[in-house]
């Protein structure tokens, strides 16, 4: 036996090993990330509809933050690159032990997050989760992808950064500290979605459609991509340094308007037939949408959380929804539909954020509560919806027979 035949034997030994939950990332933290959805939002909306103390946190809305950006959304980022950095570096996959190190310092981050007097604790575990992932996937980026991937390396970096900020901000009461870290951190992720979408919504729709016998092509949108992230960049370093509203304005309606042509760059009507990707142009969608909100916003229109919903429960929720339900199969040796369950979620999600948007836009209505409330109840049923459909997908092998 050759010494690469035995050291592929010695791999496919160790991963048997092991049960699939722990063979790959994606397993464990999309399922987190379905039941953080599925259990945190029912208990935010308690706190915030019908008056439960929240005794974790002295503020509340600066908790409900943290649990989104950097709880919710930080599973499925996880998961995405735990599965896709070893297919750009050629590194091995993160699985086995350091799977289930990584995995239990976020639920200890979690749970710690809903007791009081856990500040500290929270903080470590919090800290030591975002510590250990780019630990286990910078070096094989930096080494072999940097060019093309190292803008994901910047991205947890900051992350790490801005989550301090906020442990610190709520230790000393830094309010105005801890609410910039979770708008920095959104912006984060709505960066990551342009140039993850970017890459995938073209590629999946391409794809998707030729299967289904169409002969599609679209053209390159390389300058336009550039255009459009710079454009979100400079309206969201403009917002959080508190330039001039008419800049603001400016600014966020270009990021909507560059957004826009680049999502219609990629449309065809007959995505509508297809579940898996038609619910990727509509979290995409969410983008524009909520950039021209924050514009409107900016101007005094309508208060600014009904963008930031727009962009965090609609383009983030969504988003992560729709390639969490297509890689959980592609990963699973598995037909490349929709079952019906992924469907509903899509709804339910889109629905769910959609009504939020209009509570947060209109918040004199005389029905505010209950639509806030049936927003938060719908955008949950979402992912509870994904959790019932795909928890056995998650923890059952692949079922090709093939590791991971």
């Amino acid at each position: 036996m050759t010494d690469t035949a035995s050291k592929a034997a010695r791999r496919a030994r160790a991963t048997s090993s092991w049960p699939a939950f722990l063979q790959s990332g994606f397993r464990p933290f999309f399922l987190f990330c379905g039941l953080q959805a599925s259990i945190f939002i029912p208990l935010w909306l308690a706190v915030w509809v019908l008056g439960w103390d929240l005794p974790a946190s002295s503020n509340p809305v600066l908790w409900h933050g943290h649990t989104m950006i950097f709880g919710f959304a930080s599973a499925a980022l996880t998961g995405f690159l735990l599965t896709a950095v070893p297919n750009w570096t050629e590194a091995g996959p993160v699985r086995g032990l350091r799977l289930l190190l990584l995995a239990c310092f976020w639920l200890a981050a979690r749970a710690l997050s809903v007791f009081p007097s856990s500040a500290v604790p929270f903080m470590a575990a919090d800290i030591g989760f975002w510590m250990l992932l780019i630990v286990f996937i910078a070096p094989g980026i930096l080494k072999r992808n940097a060019r093309r991937n190292g803008v994901f390396v910047v991205i947890l970096t900051a992350l790490i950064a801005l989550s301090l900020l906020w442990h610190l901000s709520l230790r000393f009461g830094w309010q105005g500290s801890g609410l910039l870290s979770l708008h920095a951190g959104l912006g984060l992720y709505l960066l990551a979605i342009s140039v993850i979408g970017g890459r995938i919504i073209p590629a999946f729709t391409l794809g998707g459609l030729r299967q289904a016998g169409y002969n599609v092509s679209f053209p390159p949108m390389v300058r336009l991509a550039w255009a459009a992230n710079i454009a979100f960049l400079v309206a969201l370093a403009s917002k959080l340094a508190g330039l001039p509203v008419t800049i603001q304005v400016m600014v966020f309606l270009l990021a909507a308007i560059l957004h826009g042509i680049r999502l219609a760059g990629w449309w065809r009507p007959q995505i509508l037939r297809i579940p898996l990707i038609w619910s990727l142009h509509l979290g995409y969608l969410f983008l524009p949408l909520g950039f021209a909100l924050e514009a409107a916003g900016a101007a005094g229109l309508i208060p600014s959380t009904a963008a930031i919903h727009a962009l965090g429960s609609g383009a983030v929720g969504l988003m992560i929804l729709a390639v969490m339900t297509r890689a959980s199969l592609g990963h699973t040796g598995r037909k490349l539909a929709a079952p019906p369950t992924a469907a509903l979620a899509y709804y339910l999600v889109a629905v769910g954020a959609l009504l939020r948007v209009v509570a947060a836009a209109f918040p004199d209505m005389e029905l505010y509560r209950e639509l806030l409330g049936m927003g938060g109840l719908l955008w949950s049923g979402g992912f509870i919806a994904f959790v019932l459909g795909y928890a056995g997908i998650l923890i059952r092998p692949r079922i090709d027979g093939r590791p991971g």
